[in-house]
């Protein structure tokens, strides 16, 4: 199954990458659409050529999709500041695993000693740790707050962008169709060409299981994914 990884790139799995990230997009899922761009790129010296001029007509409702959180008031500096403390937080994260790096390794913790992890040194560690902890929890507020947004925004603007997403919606159809017919000329079976989608209603697929993901392995969200294989 492909599902949501990176695998082998050939062109059937390029194809299945592509519509995994349309079906992305479609779910308001922030992608870089030049990422996009790459992936389609791969295919146009394959047999599914077809669908890198497919996508370029359909790249114009891509990047109304993903520009969308943009124009909603006060996301573009949430988004901002959530970059900026993921920064932050790798920096910090570093220095924290210098810290242990300096009592493992033999060398280090001879040249600096062993009380090196006490009095100041240990008030060091802690405060890093703290802000590593701290960091994580306001980037998860501040994503809450940014999906609160976006979840208002695309409820007043659902008529506005459904040309859009329906667009997506086109071309995974056509692409789970191309799928199909791979698997019958290849012999193999469907549930090779597996995908974890987060909508089932496109054609040409065959829902093989559902489920509603959860946050911290505890709270359910607010959506379902779909396991699907491709069918005629």
């Amino acid at each position: 199954m492909f599902g949501r990884r990176n695998v082998e790139d050939d062109p059937e799995t390029s194809l299945a990458r592509c519509v995994v990230l349309l079906d992305d997009i479609r779910a308001y899922r922030r992608k870089d659409v030049e990422v996009i761009e790459t992936q389609f790129s791969g295919l146009k010296k394959s047999r599914f050529s077809e669908f890198y001029e497919m996508w370029v007509k359909a790249r114009p409702s891509a990047e109304k999709i993903v520009d969308m959180p943009m124009e909603i008031p006060g996301v573009k500096r949430l988004i901002r500041a959530v970059s900026l403390l993921k920064l932050v937080n790798k920096m910090v994260l570093i220095i924290v695993v210098l810290f242990i790096a300096f009592q493992l390794v033999p060398i280090w913790r001879r040249t600096l000693g062993a009380d090196f992890l006490s009095g100041t040194g240990l008030y060091v560690l802690l405060g890093t740790v703290l802000v590593v902890v701290a960091t994580l929890n306001i980037i998860s507020l501040l994503d809450y707050r940014i999906r609160k947004k976006v979840i208002a925004y695309e409820d007043e603007t659902m008529d506005k962008y459904a040309p859009a997403r329906e667009k997506m919606k086109e071309c995974v159809s056509r692409m789970m169709k191309a799928l199909a017919r791979e698997s019958k000329r290849s012999g193999k079976d469907p549930n090779y060409y597996g995908l974890i989608l987060y909508f089932d209603d496109y054609d040409n697929i065959e829902v093989v299981n559902k489920w509603r993901p959860k946050s911290m392995g505890l709270f359910k969200k607010s959506y379902n994914h779909y396991h699907v294989v491709p069918k005629s």
